[in-house]
């Protein structure tokens, strides 16, 4: 990269994350810049890496909970507040998908859909703990999953398109009604690349992959 690449390059960066751009040797950059300017060119490095990384899921964990003591999941039907009226199902077979890779057992969708009937559950959103109980004993699953896709959709920005997912999982002890953990997260959102270069981004399936995976590793 020439000089004026490399110059454009840190504007670009410094527009982006509003962090400062010190005169730099595009040959030697440390040897360009006094100790004090040295320490603010490292500390902005650093910055910007930890901004491309960008923070972790939203997420509580209960005390004292093993996970490796789950062996066994109901994962219920997700609350669905998109547009796309497939895409609680979408992210409920990410899910299960997900959870089965990890060695976890998980309910048949359809058995789940049968003790929902016959127990005459009228909200997931607002389950009570004799109903998670009653999950929990028709199923045999240590805990239930409740959830909801808050969105799902290609977002629009001035000159770019990029996917979206915003979902919500909880998980819930059957034999307690107590929740065992909980997450927000969102993935997907048009990234420096391919705001400012262009780059092909991510597709809605891979972000919806993405949101899910980076979700149940804060537990699992």
């Amino acid at each position: 990269m020439n000089q004026k690449k490399f110059t454009r390059f840190a504007q670009l960066i410094a527009f982006e994350f509003k962090i400062p751009v010190v005169p730099i040797n595009i040959v030697n950059p440390l040897n360009s810049v006094n100790t004090v300017n040295r320490a603010n060119f490292l500390l902005s490095i650093l910055i910007f890496i930890f901004l491309i990384t960008g923070c972790g899921p939203k997420h509580y964990v209960r005390e004292k909970v093993d996970p490796a003591g789950i062996k066994k999941v109901a994962v219920m039907p997700f609350e669905n507040f998109t547009a796309d009226e497939y895409a609680a199902e979408k992210i409920r077979r990410i899910v299960i998908t997900d959870l089965l890779s990890r060695g976890v057992e998980v309910v048949e969708p359809g058995e789940i859909t049968r003790i929902i009937r016959e127990s005459k559950i009228k909200s997931l959103s607002s389950i009570k703990t004799a109903e998670v109980q009653e999950i929990g004993k028709a199923s045999g699953a240590y805990a239930i999953m409740i959830g909801s896709v808050e969105y799902y959709g290609i977002s629009r920005g001035v000159s770019v398109t990029y996917p979206e997912v915003t979902a919500n999982f909880k998980l819930m002890e059957t034999s307690t009604g107590k929740v065992l953990w909980s997450v927000r997260h969102t993935s997907g959102g048009a990234d420096f690349w391919t705001r400012h270069f262009g780059s092909e981004g991510k597709s809605l399936s891979e972000a919806a992959g993405e949101v899910v995976r980076e979700a149940m590793n804060t537990f699992f």
